[in-house]
Protein backbone atom coordinates (compact mmCIF):
# COMPACT_ATOMS: atom_id res chain seq x y z
CA UNK A 1 0.00 0.00 0.00
CA UNK A 2 2.87 2.38 0.88
CA UNK A 3 4.57 1.60 -2.44
CA UNK A 4 1.38 2.42 -4.37
CA UNK A 5 0.99 5.69 -2.47
CA UNK A 6 4.62 6.57 -3.19
CA UNK A 7 4.20 5.79 -6.89
CA UNK A 8 1.05 7.92 -7.01
CA UNK A 9 2.92 10.87 -5.49
CA UNK A 10 5.79 10.47 -7.95
CA UNK A 11 3.36 10.31 -10.90
CA UNK A 12 1.52 13.39 -9.65
CA UNK A 13 4.79 15.31 -9.38
CA UNK A 14 5.78 14.27 -12.92
CA UNK A 15 2.40 15.30 -14.33
CA UNK A 16 2.71 18.64 -12.54
CA UNK A 17 6.23 19.24 -13.90
CA UNK A 18 5.18 18.31 -17.45
CA UNK A 19 2.17 20.62 -17.14
CA UNK A 20 4.41 23.51 -16.10
CA UNK A 21 6.75 22.78 -19.01
CA UNK A 22 3.89 22.70 -21.51
CA UNK A 23 2.44 25.95 -20.20
CA UNK A 24 5.84 27.60 -20.32
CA UNK A 25 6.46 26.53 -23.92
CA UNK A 26 3.06 27.90 -24.96
CA UNK A 27 3.59 31.17 -23.07
CA UNK A 28 7.07 31.64 -24.54
CA UNK A 29 5.79 30.99 -28.06
CA UNK A 30 3.06 33.57 -27.59
CA UNK A 31 5.57 36.05 -26.18
CA UNK A 32 7.87 35.62 -29.18
CA UNK A 33 4.95 36.34 -31.54
CA UNK A 34 4.06 39.52 -29.62
CA UNK A 35 7.69 40.68 -29.59
CA UNK A 36 8.06 40.08 -33.33
CA UNK A 37 4.86 42.03 -34.01
CA UNK A 38 6.14 44.95 -31.95
CA UNK A 39 9.63 44.82 -33.45
CA UNK A 40 8.49 45.48 -37.01
CA UNK A 41 10.03 44.02 -40.15
CA UNK A 42 13.77 43.19 -40.02
CA UNK A 43 14.58 45.91 -42.58
CA UNK A 44 13.65 48.58 -40.03
CA UNK A 45 15.91 47.22 -37.27
CA UNK A 46 19.12 49.14 -36.50
CA UNK A 47 22.40 47.55 -37.61
CA UNK A 48 24.37 45.61 -35.01
CA UNK A 49 27.13 48.22 -34.82
CA UNK A 50 24.71 51.01 -33.94
CA UNK A 51 23.07 48.84 -31.28
CA UNK A 52 26.39 48.14 -29.60
CA UNK A 53 27.15 51.85 -29.75
CA UNK A 54 24.35 52.43 -27.25
CA UNK A 55 26.57 51.01 -24.50
CA UNK A 56 28.14 54.42 -23.96
CA UNK A 57 24.81 56.22 -23.85
CA UNK A 58 24.22 55.59 -20.14
CA UNK A 59 21.46 58.20 -19.95
CA UNK A 60 19.31 56.28 -22.42
CA UNK A 61 17.42 53.20 -21.23
CA UNK A 62 18.13 50.17 -23.41
CA UNK A 63 14.97 49.26 -25.32
CA UNK A 64 14.95 45.54 -24.59
CA UNK A 65 12.17 43.46 -23.05
CA UNK A 66 13.15 41.31 -20.06
CA UNK A 67 10.87 38.30 -19.77
CA UNK A 68 8.73 38.09 -16.62
CA UNK A 69 10.73 35.98 -14.11
CA UNK A 70 7.75 34.05 -12.70
CA UNK A 71 8.21 32.49 -9.26
CA UNK A 72 11.37 33.63 -7.48
CA UNK A 73 14.16 31.51 -5.97
CA UNK A 74 12.74 32.02 -2.48
CA UNK A 75 9.51 30.22 -3.47
CA UNK A 76 8.99 26.63 -2.31
CA UNK A 77 8.18 25.48 -5.86
CA UNK A 78 11.31 27.02 -7.39
CA UNK A 79 13.21 23.67 -7.47
CA UNK A 80 10.49 22.35 -9.80
CA UNK A 81 11.04 25.35 -12.06
CA UNK A 82 14.77 24.63 -12.19
CA UNK A 83 14.04 20.99 -13.02
CA UNK A 84 11.69 22.09 -15.79
CA UNK A 85 14.37 24.38 -17.24
CA UNK A 86 16.97 21.60 -17.26
CA UNK A 87 14.56 19.19 -18.93
CA UNK A 88 13.60 21.86 -21.47
CA UNK A 89 17.24 22.49 -22.35
CA UNK A 90 18.00 18.76 -22.52
CA UNK A 91 15.12 18.17 -24.94
CA UNK A 92 16.15 21.10 -27.15
CA UNK A 93 18.64 19.77 -29.71
CA UNK A 94 18.68 22.59 -32.27
CA UNK A 95 21.69 24.83 -31.48
CA UNK A 96 19.94 28.11 -32.33
CA UNK A 97 16.84 27.23 -30.33
CA UNK A 98 19.09 26.21 -27.43
CA UNK A 99 20.80 29.61 -27.66
CA UNK A 100 17.41 31.36 -27.56
CA UNK A 101 16.38 29.26 -24.57
CA UNK A 102 19.57 30.08 -22.66
CA UNK A 103 18.96 33.77 -23.33
CA UNK A 104 15.39 33.45 -22.06
CA UNK A 105 16.62 31.83 -18.84
CA UNK A 106 19.31 34.51 -18.48
CA UNK A 107 16.72 37.28 -18.82
CA UNK A 108 14.32 35.59 -16.39
CA UNK A 109 17.02 35.19 -13.77
CA UNK A 110 18.15 38.77 -14.20
CA UNK A 111 14.55 39.87 -13.61
CA UNK A 112 14.38 37.59 -10.56
CA UNK A 113 17.65 39.06 -9.23
CA UNK A 114 16.25 42.57 -9.65
CA UNK A 115 13.05 41.65 -7.78
CA UNK A 116 15.04 40.03 -4.95
CA UNK A 117 17.42 42.98 -4.57
CA UNK A 118 14.50 45.40 -4.54
CA UNK A 119 12.86 43.15 -1.92
CA UNK A 120 16.02 43.49 0.23
CA UNK A 121 17.02 39.84 -0.30
CA UNK A 122 20.44 40.93 -1.48
CA UNK A 123 22.45 37.72 -1.00
CA UNK A 124 19.94 35.59 -2.88
CA UNK A 125 19.66 38.31 -5.50
CA UNK A 126 23.42 38.27 -6.11
CA UNK A 127 23.46 34.46 -6.37
CA UNK A 128 20.64 34.63 -8.90
CA UNK A 129 22.47 37.35 -10.82
CA UNK A 130 25.54 35.12 -11.16
CA UNK A 131 23.37 32.36 -12.62
CA UNK A 132 21.78 34.84 -15.04
CA UNK A 133 25.13 35.86 -16.48
CA UNK A 134 26.26 32.24 -16.82
CA UNK A 135 23.13 31.52 -18.86
CA UNK A 136 23.93 34.59 -20.95
CA UNK A 137 27.41 33.24 -21.64
CA UNK A 138 25.90 29.89 -22.66
CA UNK A 139 23.57 31.71 -25.06
CA UNK A 140 26.60 33.33 -26.72
CA UNK A 141 28.38 29.96 -26.86
CA UNK A 142 25.38 28.33 -28.53
CA UNK A 143 25.09 31.15 -31.07
CA UNK A 144 28.65 30.35 -32.14
CA UNK A 145 27.75 26.66 -32.45
CA UNK A 146 24.71 27.56 -34.56
CA UNK A 147 26.74 29.91 -36.78
CA UNK A 148 29.37 27.21 -37.38
CA UNK A 149 26.53 24.89 -38.42
CA UNK A 150 25.63 27.46 -41.14
CA UNK A 151 22.46 28.63 -39.41
CA UNK A 152 21.31 32.20 -39.96
CA UNK A 153 21.96 33.77 -36.56
CA UNK A 154 21.93 37.44 -37.65
CA UNK A 155 18.59 38.32 -36.03
CA UNK A 156 19.42 36.44 -32.83
CA UNK A 157 22.88 38.04 -32.68
CA UNK A 158 21.22 41.45 -32.82
CA UNK A 159 18.86 40.49 -30.00
CA UNK A 160 21.77 39.07 -28.03
CA UNK A 161 23.72 42.31 -28.37
CA UNK A 162 20.78 44.29 -26.98
CA UNK A 163 20.41 41.76 -24.17
CA UNK A 164 24.02 42.22 -23.04
CA UNK A 165 23.51 45.99 -22.95
CA UNK A 166 20.29 45.58 -20.94
CA UNK A 167 22.01 43.21 -18.53
CA UNK A 168 24.80 45.75 -18.02
CA UNK A 169 22.24 48.50 -17.40
CA UNK A 170 20.36 46.46 -14.78
CA UNK A 171 23.56 45.28 -13.08
CA UNK A 172 24.86 48.85 -12.76
CA UNK A 173 21.55 49.75 -11.15
CA UNK A 174 22.39 47.39 -8.26
CA UNK A 175 25.49 49.35 -7.21
CA UNK A 176 23.73 51.59 -4.71
CA UNK A 177 21.68 48.73 -3.24
CA UNK A 178 24.39 46.26 -2.21
CA UNK A 179 27.03 46.11 0.50
CA UNK A 180 30.78 46.29 -0.06
CA UNK A 181 31.05 42.52 0.53
CA UNK A 182 28.72 41.86 -2.41
CA UNK A 183 30.47 44.16 -4.85
CA UNK A 184 32.88 41.41 -5.94
CA UNK A 185 29.91 39.32 -7.12
CA UNK A 186 28.49 42.34 -8.94
CA UNK A 187 31.82 43.07 -10.62
CA UNK A 188 32.16 39.45 -11.72
CA UNK A 189 28.67 39.52 -13.27
CA UNK A 190 29.50 42.78 -15.01
CA UNK A 191 32.65 41.24 -16.46
CA UNK A 192 30.62 38.32 -17.85
CA UNK A 193 28.31 40.77 -19.59
CA UNK A 194 31.03 43.00 -21.01
CA UNK A 195 33.03 40.00 -22.18
CA UNK A 196 29.89 38.89 -23.98
CA UNK A 197 29.64 42.28 -25.70
CA UNK A 198 33.21 41.89 -26.94
CA UNK A 199 32.55 38.39 -28.24
CA UNK A 200 29.48 39.59 -30.13
CA UNK A 201 31.46 42.39 -31.78
CA UNK A 202 34.08 39.86 -32.84
CA UNK A 203 31.37 37.62 -34.32
CA UNK A 204 30.33 40.21 -36.91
Amino acid sequence: MKILRHLALVMAALVFAIGILGASVWRTSAQVIVEEDMAGPPSFRPPLGSVLGQATESAREIDYFLAYPGILPDHTLYPLKMLRDRVWLFLTTDSLKKAELNLLFADKRLGAAKALVEGNKIDLGMTTLSKAEKYLEKAIDQERVAAKADKDTAAFLEKLSLATLKHEEVILGFEDKITNEQKAVLQNALEYTRRGQTRIRESR
